[in-house]
């Protein structure tokens, strides 16, 4: 990898998680529109122009829009974020859909490069937990078998 390109992610790496932590904080002190507010400006960050359009698009097609493996991933992790300010909001069926789309997301990720850091191993871990193979469609399904089968994380 290129010296410019690892500077651009760690780059993103740590906006991601300066964003994280603004998220949290929201959370933690009971503003969750303002939490939701925080993922959507960290979303658009990460992804730019793209961010409006792939909202609407179903996983596969967004994660082809976006098409590097670990800006995916840093999107699911922003996507599992708003999952959790749904949940606390009351939003269940919302936050459950969002988990889904973060599999999605993150089995999208991991079908690009066949590799996840610790910190995405244990995201993918989290998000596993909640969210059925069963809801998946036949594709997905299948990449999280392969995933799982080669002893990644469950």
């Amino acid at each position: 990898m290129a010296l410019v390109q690892r500077d651009f992610i760690l780059r993103m790496i740590e906006a991601i998680a300066a964003a994280v932590a603004r998220i949290v904080k929201r959370k933690q002190s009971g503003d969750l529109a303002g939490a939701r507010k925080e993922v959507h400006d960290a979303v658009t960050e990460l992804l730019g122009p793209a961010s409006a359009m792939v909202g609407m698009l179903d996983s596969r097609t967004a994660a082809n829009v976006v098409s590097d493996p670990k800006r995916i991933a840093l999107w699911a992790r922003l996507l599992s974020e708003d999952a959790d300010v749904l949940r606390l909001m009351g939003r269940t069926k919302e936050a459950e859909a969002t988990d889904r789309r973060t599999l999605e997301l993150l089995l999208e990720s991991w079908r690009r490069e066949e590799l996840f850091d610790d910190d995405t191993q244990r995201h993918y871990e989290e998000v596993r937990t909640r969210v059925p193979l069963e809801q998946l469609d036949a594709g997905f399904r299948a990449v999280a078998a392969d995933l799982e089968s080669r002893g990644e994380p469950r």
